[in-house]
């Protein structure tokens, strides 16, 4: 195995004291602009207290024999053994301790886009590469030297694309069949209780149209139903066959996370992928410790009643479950303004969700507070005793996204050092600090993305501050952490990809910065000093 091991630095330096002085009053009603200390730039600006490291980039080694990234075309055997072109991290696993006493973990990043106009030179799409390119990606990090670094062709490292062969599981496998080939389109992911991940599937349309020359069938329209599952995978076993666990229901997924109830049934919470999307809960019908629990089960779905969620029950019908969406609405399901990430605080006591935010809503309530707006805001539901099998939780506005000297009605907590528009990830450190990722996708002309931390405890509620500010045109993807070490790890996704850019002339070159090199998408690791 070969262990990679890159520079380390500080990019820009933290924000101004000035600066932060001018920002320090965000949530009151009559601010002036604050300095654009948030702009996007060609390099990254890392948040004050932390050092950032770059662990893995697009191109670099995933399995052992990995060729040399060249872009220039990307090829099939570089897609199938490298680090891919996007990422969200879905999960952070450790794995049993090793008896060399390096410490070990094992990373999850889903892939849900490869855009031509990106990745291909001239904007010229292969859609067999970018099929194998798309997916997920499993790799081992190691604590060498005093920092994480990425192995080459580590024990569990793995790349899952469109040609995987996945077993599909519960109600819908007798209708479906047994078996399927590819995962496609992984929105992202989260780590489970009992030791697996879970990778929410979006919405596979575009996919299965882009791949139906390809192969495996992709071209027949019987192949559509077999694709917008959750799945699960074990991440520590490389032989593992991926599990779509079709009692979860089909739908255009976003955010997922994953608890337990007090008698070990599992409990998951997941999000549509629309700019009017659903919330909804599955519980388990069993603690079955065979594999077997996410089999059978109840799905539910949220309706808003003044600030509260009430969650409605739904069929297990194998027509309910592969038409979620449509049954959730005729249910009386309440939309969200593009509901994303979610997050459980380590007590079980609170679930947090992100939202993006819906130029289209027509009219405000408790839970959505904008109308024509697509700034986003964050809720958090009070889990009534920590049961989450209860039948109510309580809502609240802790966030309401924007620039606070022009956007309305924004909310931020006293104190708050930055702002922020369009949050998508959500991610909670040992500490019960709430880490913000958002995605503008990739306009970022108003205010960088970045990841953005949000005190929930009683000392300073909601009091936000900057921890990391992507470079041009990059969104982030998501972050996990490493108490021990310090380490936060985040994902910078498609650095340089504007609305207007291409692979030919991209936003920004980041993070070499250098004419011969693409922008990559990275993995980095903010280590606090």
């Amino acid at each position: 195995m070969r262990r990679r091991v890159f520079l380390s630095g500080v990019s820009m330096g933290g924000l101004a004291a000035a600066s932060a002085r001018a920002q320090s009053a965000l949530g009151t009603p009559a601010l002036p602009r604050p300095p654009n200390t948030q702009a996007a730039k060609l390099d990254d600006t890392v948040g004050e207290g932390f050092n950032r490291i770059v662990i893995a980039r697009w191109g670099d080694g995933v399995l052992p024999d990995a060729p040399p990234f060249n872009p220039n075309p990307l090829t099939g055997d570089q897609a199938d053994s490298q680090f891919p072109y996007d990422g969200v991290i879905a999960a952070l696993i450790n794995p049993p301790p090793a008896q060399d006493g390096i410490p070990r973990k094992v990373l999850v990043v889903a892939t849900p886009d490869v855009p031509a106009r990106m990745v291909f030179p001239g904007g010229v799409d292969n859609p067999d590469v970018a099929g194998r390119e798309q997916g997920v990606t499993v790799i081992n990090l190691e604590y060498l030297g005093g920092r994480w670094v990425s192995v080459d062709g580590g024990y569990q490292s793995r790349r899952i694309a469109d040609g995987t062969l996945c077993q599909m599981s519960g109600p819908a496998a007798a209708v479906l069949g047994g078996t399927v080939q590819g995962v496609l389109a992984p929105q992202g992911g989260c780590a489970t209780p009992w030791g697996t991940a879970l990778l929410a599937e979006g919405d596979a349309g575009a996919w299965l149209q882009r791949l139906a020359n390809v192969g495996y069938g992709y071209a027949d329209p019987a192949q559509a139903p077999r694709f917008g599952w959750v799945v699960e995978l074990n991440p520590l076993d490389p032989q593992s066959i991926p599990i779509k666990r079709t009692a979860l229901g089909r739908l255009a997924r976003t955010g997922i996370a994953a608890t337990q109830t007090t008698d070990g049934r599992p409990v998951v919470f997941f999000t549509q992928d629309d700019p009017a999307g659903f919330l909804f809960r599955f519980i388990a019908a069993t603690n079955a410790t065979d594999g077997t629990a996410l089999d059978s089960g109840t799905i539910s779905v949220a309706q808003i009643q003044g600030s509260a969620i009430n969650w409605l029950d739904l069929g297990t019908d194998v027509p309910t479950l592969a038409g979620l969406a449509g049954a959730a609405a005729q249910a009386g399901a309440s939309p969200f303004d593009a509901p994303g990430g979610l997050a459980l605080t380590q007590d079980g006591a609170t679930l947090y969700l992100a939202c993006r935010g819906n130029a289209a809503r027509t009219q405000a309530d408790a839970l959505n507070p904008r109308a024509g707006d697509n700034n986003g805001h964050i809720i958090s539901f009070a889990i009534p005793g920590g049961d989450v099998t209860a039948k109510s939780f309580a809502g609240k506005l802790v966030l309401v996204a924007g620039n606070p000297a022009s956007a309305p009605g924004t909310q931020y907590g006293p104190g708050s050092q930055a702002w922020l528009r369009q949050p998508r990830t959500l991610d909670f450190d040992t500490q019960n600090q709430l880490w913000i990722g958002t995605d503008q996708g990739g306009d970022t002309s108003k205010t960088a993305d970045g990841l953005f931390i949000m005190q929930t405890g009683s000392g300073a509620p909601y009091l936000l501050n900057v921890a990391y500010l992507a470079p041009k045109g990059a969104a982030m993807g998501g972050a996990a952490f490493d108490a021990v070490t310090r380490t936060t790890f985040g994902m910078v996704r498609h650095p340089g990809a504007t609305p207007t850019a291409s692979f030919n002339f991209p936003a920004t070159r980041w993070p070499t910065l250098l004419h011969s090199m693409p922008p990559q998408s990275t993995v980095i690791g903010l280590v606090q000093r």
